[in-house]
């Protein structure tokens, strides 16, 4: 049966939310389809157009070409079938596909410079700077191997008049600084990227601290450069996205003496290479991948076993450094050649030659964010080192693991973020490397815990979740404490699933007061947000908190249910069901504790206010205000003035403004909605300890 205009609507959204990857472009695809066959070209060219975005940065440019040639050829027909910002959108969407084309050997270069030279004549005609075009021309003269072409284009580029279609300011430099590096202009690159490296877009400042990090170890900044590796690598390792420039880290590592590490990101993102990336983007990683092992094998490790490139049953067998630096290196080298046959050049085949013998810039660099740790951690630290060189020098990988683990907790405390992010990331890749499942364990917990509080690493924080949540050893009361804590990085809805489903597992752990707790928290989060169960919730709640359990502290479980019955309250008048949130509210001044009577008190005040009740909304904030926090006192004050103000009492209200030195916004009606979520982003940088 054909579906509708608002069920495709639905299923397009439905796929445009799910994550980036194979599974959405799919749906993304089915629904498409589904949009053409039903007749309606306007919304198949709508779907199609917002979908290049995702097949871009989803690691699909093969669909994004058809998608995006499809969608020109319709707006070509039809200048109208798109809305007011179509043809700018089109133009940016350039950008992506005329970059693209040239990393498949396969595809004529003579397409490429058609798409270049029709994006040039639809920026003119619209009136746009070239600054965009001259970008796209050096990069493509850079990739066969014009350098003249390319510096020509680079000028022009620098040159030229920077407007709302010229790549982002952050990009740009980045891209500059590759540029500079390739003509081993090393200083250079610095100077142009280094004001951007704290900047961000969709792939920054990764990538742009990636290249200055190759720089740095050039110019022999030995220590910025294993800053940016650290920093830069510790969100490119989750998506694949970021393959190419996952070389670039390969060969900083490969050309500082940190082989043995090299080799743990090869193992890592090997898998990697097969699916829809770009044959250009293996090669540039494949390449120093290449380079990693030649180190490993000149210095006597080629027996070492490794993991292999995944086979046709999705397994990766084992395999060794050597055989799996010629297997690569084969890669690499038919990889080149077709690039060059393509491109008439000999270029991308003296390329990837370099980046496979590219000679040490260091002997050996120290990676660690151990050898960083200064101050008061430094003497502490300095101990534990030395058993972590004492332990690999014995070739006991076991105990040098074990060792860093002892660091980061050491170091969990630490001033510095990038200490203590790094710290617990190095025990957590030795435990995996050494096979230790408990300790493994607690170091993914440790590092869940520094991720999630930081504030800014949410992905970082889910994945080591998802992996402790695997864990067959994790109690129901385990995964329940997990996903309440999990719940606070989240907001609506999506916070308010996760608190139901630690609810269940408190429930099959038999704690019903954390269970009690998690359910109340789903009705917070659900206040702010449509969510369907919510009045089921509620009702299990309730029917928990009647019946406590016959080993429960009557004064914890009595807070707990007054901060049900305050979270209730709340729903409800976000529901605008003002009669049984003030009866909600007045269970909870009865039964909480001084902070929930407090909150209650003040909810209760307001409502009362608004219900030109000034006597009652006085008496009642008087009430809370035994055993109510610092904060509360003043929002309950404010309540008595206005109260006593709408009582004719100005002079009363007045004096108690000034005894509490309430500011006006304070004598306003609170209408913020509950949340005790206590959700707010941690101070990144905690004092030492």
């Amino acid at each position: 049966m054909a579906l509708n205009e608002q069920q495709l609507r639905d299923e397009f959204a439905a796929a445009m939310a799910m994550p980036d990857g194979p599974a959405q472009h799919g749906a993304l695809d089915a629904v498409i389809r589904a949009a053409d066959a039903a007749g309606d070209a306007k919304l198949t060219f709508e779907f199609r157009h917002e979908a290049i975005e995702k097949f871009v940065f989803g690691g699909d440019d093969r669909r994004a070409f058809l998608a995006f040639s499809l969608s020109l050829a319709a707006y070509d027909r039809d200048p109208e079938i798109g809305g007011p910002d179509t043809e700018e959108s089109i133009l940016w969407q350039f950008k992506w596909i005329v970059n693209a084309l040239p990393e498949f050997p396969d595809i004529p270069l003579d397409r490429t410079y058609a798409v270049l030279a029709d994006m040039r004549a639809r920026y003119l005609r619209g009136g746009h700077s070239l600054h965009a075009v001259h970008q796209a021309r050096w990069q493509i003269a850079l990739h066969v191997g014009d350098l003249d072409e390319a510096a020509a284009a680079y000028h022009d580029m620098v040159t030229a008049k920077r407007d709302s279609l010229a790549n982002c300011s952050v990009c740009v430099p980045s891209a500059q600084a590759w540029y500079l590096m390739v003509v081993d202009r090393h200083a250079e690159a610095i100077e142009v990227a280094k004001p951007f490296a704290d900047s961000w877009c969709r792939t920054q400042p990764e990538r742009i601290r990636t290249n200055l990090m190759l720089a740095h170890l050039h110019t022999g900044a030995y220590r910025k450069a294993a800053e940016l590796h650290r920093t830069a690598y510790r969100v490119m390792r989750t998506d694949r996205l970021h393959l190419s420039a996952l070389g670039t880290h390969l060969t900083f590592l490969g050309r500082s003496g940190n082989e043995l590490r090299g080799l743990e990101l090869l193992e890592r993102h090997l898998p990697w290479l097969e699916g829809t990336v770009s044959p250009h983007d293996v090669l540039t990683f494949a390449a120093p991948a290449v380079l990693v092992l030649n180190r490993l094998a000149d210095g006597g490790h080629g027996g070492i076993a490794v993991q292999g490139r995944t086979g046709a049953d999705g397994r990766r067998p084992a395999t060794t450094v050597t055989a799996l630096r010629d297997e690569l290196t084969a890669l690499v080298t038919d990889l080149a050649a077709r690039f060059d046959a393509r491109n008439g050049t000999t270029f991308q085949g003296e390329l990837a030659r370099q980046r496979m013998t590219a000679p040490p810039l260091v002997d050996s660099l120290p990676l660690s964010v151990l050898d960083t740790a200064g101050g008061r951690a430094r003497s502490r630290i300095a101990q534990v080192q030395d058993r972590i060189a004492a332990h690999t020098a014995a070739g006991d990988q076991a105990a040098a693991a074990l060792a860093r683990l002892d660091a980061a907790v050491l170091l969990r405390e630490h001033s510095d973020a990038e200490t203590r992010y790094g710290a617990a990331e190095e025990a957590v890749l030795a435990l995996e490397r050494a096979g230790l499942p408990e300790p493994l364990r607690r170091a993914r917990e440790l590092l869940w815990q520094l991720y999630r509080d930081g504030g800014q690493h949410r992905d970082q924080a889910m994945q080591v979740l998802d992996l402790l949540l695997a864990e067959p050893s994790l109690t129901a009361s385990e995964h329940g404490r997990l996903l309440d804590e999990s719940a606070r990085l989240f907001w609506g809805a999506e916070r308010a699933d996760r608190c139901l489903q630690a609810a269940d597992r408190h429930a099959e752990a038999g704690d019903r007061l954390a269970e009690l707790r998690s359910l109340s928290d789903a009705v917070s989060s659900a206040h702010v947000a449509w969510w369907q169960p919510v009045e089921q919730v509620m009702a299990r709640a309730d029917a928990l908190a009647a019946a406590p359990p016959a080993d429960a502290d009557p004064a914890v479980w009595d807070t707990a249910c007054g901060r049900l019955n305050l979270v209730v309250a709340w729903w409800y008048d976000s529901e605008d069901r003002d009669d049984e949130a003030l009866a909600r509210a007045e269970l909870a001044e009865q039964c909480g504790d001084g902070v929930v009577r407090g909150e209650a008190a003040v909810f209760t005040g307001w409502r009362m206010l608004r219900r030109d009740r000034p006597a009652e909304a006085e008496q009642r904030a008087r009430r809370g205000l035994d055993g109510a926090d610092e904060a509360d006192t003043r929002r309950l004050h404010a309540v008595i003035a206005v109260a006593l103000r709408a009582q004719g009492d100005v002079a009363g209200a007045n004096a108690l403004i000034r005894a509490h030195d309430l500011d006006p916004w304070e004598l306003e009606d609170d209408d913020a909605g509950y949340d005790d979520s206590d959700d707010e982003d941690e101070d990144d940088e905690k004092d030492e300890d």
